[in-house]
């Protein structure tokens, strides 16, 4: 059941992000104007800054779990730059296809 749950997220999530960048390359026309947008605002708000740098840390955290995660179980170190690329889709079918007795721990 949790491998149904996490991979239906990963899905969903995915299509999430797919839908969210077409409608904000509709909203700006291009990545360059996009991003000249994103930085323009993350200047201007301080509140989307902070939410910004929260994000950055937990991004990291999560990334150097995932390092040590592949290392000890022998896995498949592709799901690293494919989580740092992609986000949380590849994060969640990684966790469906993780053993349910997998402590975590890294000697």
């Amino acid at each position: 059941m949790r491998r149904i749950v996490l991979v239906t997220l990963a899905l969903l999530f995915f299509a999430y992000e797919q839908w969210s960048f077409y409608t904000w390359m509709q909203q700006h026309g291009s990545v360059a104007a996009g991003l000249s947008h994103a930085w323009m605002t993350l200047r201007q708000d301080p509140m989307v800054f902070m939410a910004w740098n929260d994000m950055g840390v937990f991004t990291a955290l999560v990334l150097t779990w995932l390092w040590r995660d592949l290392r000890r179980s022998g896995r498949s170190m592709l799901w690293w730059p494919a989580t740092l690329l992609m986000g949380c889709p590849p994060l969640l079918v990684y966790l469906s296809n993780r053993p349910e007795n997998a402590t975590g721990s890294t000697d």
